[in-house]
């Protein structure tokens, strides 16, 4: 039918039930999913979850099975040099098999407005189509899921490391979702100059910390951390990723500077808030909300807060988060939960027969 567009892809099946591992780019804004195995057989799927901010998503086949499954690898003991294979279906050429080496791991990638952290590197060619197909080491275990992110790279593919896909593919499969953890601070990488000021090569800087939604006083604002249980700390992003392969509940010891002296800490990763309470928004925000009909009014702005500085005031209607419509005040809550690991939060407000778009800075406090 007009209007209907066709992409294509690559998968793993990561177990005989038909659950398939994919980018979460490759089936993004998908309505009909269907997956082609290697003997021609076709089935329709159905997205169990995704996870857009490490581009993963999970598949299940609907139908036949039990289904051949590949075997996971790890990515926590790979060595530069060593030969990796990618298989997958670029430019439409199916069943295709590039050759390669490891070239890095670790690597932290740009790609339009997203940035991802923690890939691995290597010189096999990895094109569009290739994308969420295995990367393999020569054992023929699966070490991490290509993505082709770079689309006019030579010689250059990234993986995202099974490790990190393991435990994402396990929290789809269980909630639908990833259920991110935290320790309750903003981490942020700090400028050349603040390195250089400190003496540092490398680490991360704590920009804010959230006392009303993770009661701790063991880390603190201005904290530069230098390493996670022993070792190096490359930046913010590489930060994030080691807490990607943590569960709630264990600890983890961050060491660093504060005030130009050394220090050490240990504070236990939680889940991060499924949403905000009223109590967070009116702290982080600076506003309470009202629900009015099928709009949601600010009721009153604190003052000396992010909505107070860009002009937001009692009356106006809160549209959407993020540039996603919000029609309730636990709508809002669930939404702006986000500002914890952000730095801004954007939102479209209305007043009177205008609307008007602000970014509530939150680092301004």
């Amino acid at each position: 039918p007009r209007g209907e567009e066709n992409s294509l892809g690559s998968g793993v099946i990561i177990d005989s039930a038909g659950f398939v591992l994919t980018n979460e780019h490759v089936i993004m804004g998908g309505a009909n999913i269907r997956v082609t195995l290697n003997d021609g057989r076709q089935f329709p799927a159905r997205v169990v979850g995704s996870a857009p901010e490490m581009d993963l998503a999970l598949l299940k086949v609907e139908g036949g099975g039990p289904f051949p499954s590949a075997r996971l690898g790890r990515s926590d003991d790979l060595m530069i040099g060593e030969t990796v294979i990618a298989v997958g279906n670029p430019f439409g050429l199916s069943n295709t098999v590039s050759v390669g080496v490891l070239s890095a791991v670790g690597r932290t990638v740009a790609a339009g407005d997203r940035q991802f952290s923690d890939f691995l590197q290597t010189d096999a060619p990895i094109n569009p189509g290739n994308s969420g197909g295995p990367l393999l080491n020569i054992l023929g275990e699966v070490i991490g899921v290509n993505t082709a992110i770079i689309r006019q790279a030579q010689s250059i593919g990234f993986a995202i490391p099974i490790n990190r896909a393991r435990r994402v593919m396990e929290q789809l499969k269980a909630y639908g979702k990833v259920r991110p953890i935290w320790l309750g601070v903003l981490v942020l990488d700090p400028s050349e100059s603040y390195k250089r000021r400190l003496g540092q090569s490398a680490g991360a800087v704590i920009a804010r910390t959230y006392p009303f939604a993770y009661p701790q006083d063991v880390l603190q604002k201005d904290d530069f951390i230098t390493s996670v249980d022993g070792k190096a700390l490359d930046g913010a992003g590489d930060l994030n990723a080691r807490m990607a392969l943590l569960n709630a509940g264990q600890k983890v010891t961050l060491a660093g500077l504060r005030d130009g002296k050394r220090f050490s800490a240990t504070v236990e990763v939680r889940l991060m808030p499924e949403r905000l309470t009223p109590a967070m928004a009116w702290e982080l925000l600076g506003i309470r909300l009202t629900a009015s009909g099928r709009a949601i009014e600010v009721g009153a702005v604190r003052r000396g807060s992010p909505a107070e500085a860009v002009g937001l005031r009692s009356g106006d209607a809160i549209l959407a988060v993020m540039d996603q419509p919000v029609e309730s005040p636990e709508e809002f809550l669930a939404q702006a939960r986000s500002a914890l690991g952000t730095t801004g939060l954007p939102l479209s407000v209305g007043r009177g027969p205008w609307t008007y778009y602000v970014t509530l800075d939150l680092l301004s406090q």
